[in-house]
């Protein structure tokens, strides 16, 4: 009466005999806090991104930046929901049906966020492709982008209307879920492939190739650090290997740490992150009175006893 993840099948009828956790050993419980901390060093990466660009004006004026903005709330989101989901259907004694509407509360939000973080990532990818080789279609992209994420979180919402009941009566809801899941970050894949390749052929032609490419970097570093865990993921489902929680839950630790490295990316090869990072890193960004970082201006008077203004740079 396990998931693929370790997590017991707590959908059974609570009229059977009350479910009790199994004895965890140690070597679960370190692991299980280790995953906790990467999640909140991760949920801190994505504070300060969305910090900063909620902060400075001159960030939120590019598509990429914006479209960036909706991933890392949603990263958030996702990182808040998945320690919680997996620490309740662990430790958890499952005598009271309040005990499942909690679960399947916090679960249905961490399939919610997976679902619209697969979205985001898409349209990252499209955002990367067009700024770089179709300026006029990328003009009309920027016009339409957001009506696609509306879209994308309206479905979501509808869907989660339909799917959450199924988590309080269907016995393979998770198991199932989760193999949607992997089919659409599986064609994800593929078209994040494809783009990669065409990139590499078609940028040598380029005269002011940036390096600085966050639609597309952003993706890569989340699949690539994501691929051991969803490799290990659909051969639970297929049956090809043994479920170890404690393998599942190292490889989802290191998919969880995609933040961190968003963040290091963008501090060292963004110049408008970094500068306006490193104001939020030493604690000055009330010393500028906008987003391009001019200095307050400073009134003192001259030995004739007139006020003068100066602004340092």
């Amino acid at each position: 009466m396990t998931t693929i993840d370790g997590i017991p099948n707590i959908t059974a009828n609570f009229s059977d005999d009350v479910y009790k956790p199994p004895d965890e050993t140690p070597y679960q419980r370190i692991f299980l806090e280790l995953f906790t901390l990467v999640a909140l060093i991760s949920l801190a990466a994505n504070c300060f991104l969305v910090y900063v660009i909620f902060k400075y004006k001159k960030l939120r004026k590019e598509t990429t930046n914006k479209i960036f903005l909706h991933l890392n709330i949603l990263q958030a989101v996702f990182l808040i929901a998945t320690p919680l989901t997996l620490r309740f259907a662990i430790e958890f004694v499952w005598s009271f049906e309040v005990h499942l509407c909690v679960f399947c509360t916090l679960y249905q939000i961490e399939l919610n966020a997976q679902f619209a973080i697969t979205g985001i990532l898409f349209l990252l990818v499209c955002d990367s492709y067009l700024s770089i080789y179709s300026k006029d279609k990328y003009k009309k992209f920027g016009r339409f982008y957001k009506y696609f994420l509306i879209s994308l979180y309206v479905l979501t919402g509808c869907t989660s209307l339909v799917t959450i009941q199924y988590c309080f009566t269907f016995h393979y809801m998770v198991l199932y879920a989760y193999f949607v899941m992997i089919v659409a970050i599986i064609i994800l894949v593929v078209f994040l492939i494809v783009i990669n390749i065409i990139h590499v052929i078609k940028k040598r032609k380029l005269t002011n190739y940036k390096s600085s490419n966050i639609g597309l970097v952003v993706p890569n570093i989340f699949f690539l650090l994501w691929s051991p865990f969803l490799i290990f993921l659909l051969q639970s489902v297929l049956g090809i290997t043994v479920d170890t929680p404690i393998t599942a839950i190292i490889l989802c630790s290191l998919g969880f740490s995609s933040p961190v490295l968003n963040l290091i990316y963008v501090y060292f090869y963004d110049n408008n992150f970094n500068v306006f990072l490193r104001q939020v890193f030493t604690c000055r960004c009330k010393e500028y009175k906008n987003e391009n970082l001019e200095d307050q201006s400073v009134a003192y008077n001259d030995i004739e006893g007139v006020q003068i203004t100066q602004n340092e740079n």
